[in-house]
């Protein structure tokens, strides 16, 4: 039998009679919506107290509350908060505690905070499969739309364009409506924050088959072998530092990663004279999971490149400058590019 979740009453009954300051806290009333207390300092001050309960503290239920004007204070209570919620709540001058007793209260001269206590109840996590490797079909509806953060999408249309059903789109335009990441109106559904959403998917993202290799070649050129071989039929694509330095040359490498078909490889080591080693490596061969991998990538200094959106990804895994590099892909390849359209 799952155990029952604690009585938010309870959690917050908890937290004031641990804190050695505050003495005879009571529960002035409760409603499923909201739970409302008192408590007296040392001082003698009297303190009221008012919170939100929620079911999911998704950002956009967060963003749209507002402290309680006959309180002293307002908090939200949810069974999980993640930090994007918590910085919302810090933003509204709110406090925020969920069912595991991580918190931060913080207002006059009392400051609360408990955090690393290991989750009671388990967020429901849309975000897992959003964002997994598997998701082949989340995973093209999040690069188109991000392919120009600008523009405005119709369900239908961007259904069809990815060649998918109108419900997997409604799936995952309802999870990026709650992060915060999109809104939906009147003219369709838009990007609000891309960074916040690239920075989400890449803490879920990894790269899942990869071989390591070795090239005599400098890497000026081995990558024009590379590109030899995508013009002789071979479907590749630089990513990492190789390919980002094609969207923004702000790092030195010595390094490539290139995104390939694993049934592709035995021709590509024919092709380029590279081989797969034991250690050692300069060359990273990506074993792409589905053609995804390969949308909307571009023709940069006679080499193929992956999208902005994968060598983001890809960047973010890669240890030294990778997240640097990343910065400023995002900064000159997805976020200006859709100004320069604008």
């Amino acid at each position: 039998m799952k155990p029952l979740p604690p009585d938010p009453a309870a959690v917050l009954r908890d937290l004031f009679h641990s804190v050695p300051f505050t003495q005879d806290f009571k529960i002035t009333s409760e409603t499923p919506r909201t739970l409302r207390a008192e408590f007296t300092l040392n001082s003698g001050e009297s303190i009221s107290i008012a919170a939100h309960l929620l079911t999911t503290a998704y950002p956009k239920t967060v963003a749209s509350l507002v402290p309680f004007f006959d309180a002293d204070y307002s908090i939200v209570m949810a069974p999980y908060i993640s930090e994007a919620s918590a910085k919302l709540c810090r933003d509204a001058g709110m406090g925020y505690i969920d069912y595991s007793g991580n918190c931060l209260i913080t207002f006059q001269t009392i400051y609360i905070s408990n955090h690393g206590n290991p989750k009671l109840i388990h967020e429901k996590r849309r975000s897992k499969s959003v964002f997994e490797p598997s998701a082949h079909v989340s995973s093209r509806i999040l690069r188109t739309l991000l392919q120009d953060v600008s523009r405005v999408w119709r369900v239908q249309d961007l259904a069809k364009e990815v060649g998918c059903s109108i419900g997997m789109v409604s799936h995952v335009k309802t999870f990026l409506c709650e992060q915060n990441w999109a809104v939906q109106d009147r003219n369709g559904l838009r990007l609000t924050d891309p960074k916040s959403l690239l920075e989400a998917w890449s803490k879920h993202y990894s790269v899942e088959r990869t071989i390591p290799c070795y090239t005599l070649d400098t890497m000026p050129v081995f990558e024009v072998k590379c590109s030899q071989a995508y013009q002789e039929g071979i479907p590749l694509c630089l990513t990492g530092f190789s390919g980002g330095v094609r969207y923004a040359p702000v790092v030195r490498y010595h390094k490539a990663h290139v995104w390939i078909h694993s049934k592709d490889v035995p021709a590509f080591f024919q092709k380029t004279g590279c081989k797969e080693v034991d250690s050692g490596s300069n060359v990273v061969l990506y074993l792409a999971p589905g053609d995804e991998i390969f949308r909307d990538s571009r023709e940069i200094q006679e080499s193929r490149v992956a999208s902005p959106v994968q060598v983001y990804l890809d960047c973010m895994q890669l240890e030294g400058r990778g997240e640097e590099m990343a910065e400023a892909v995002f900064a000159k390849a997805i976020q200006r590019r859709s100004e320069i359209q604008a």
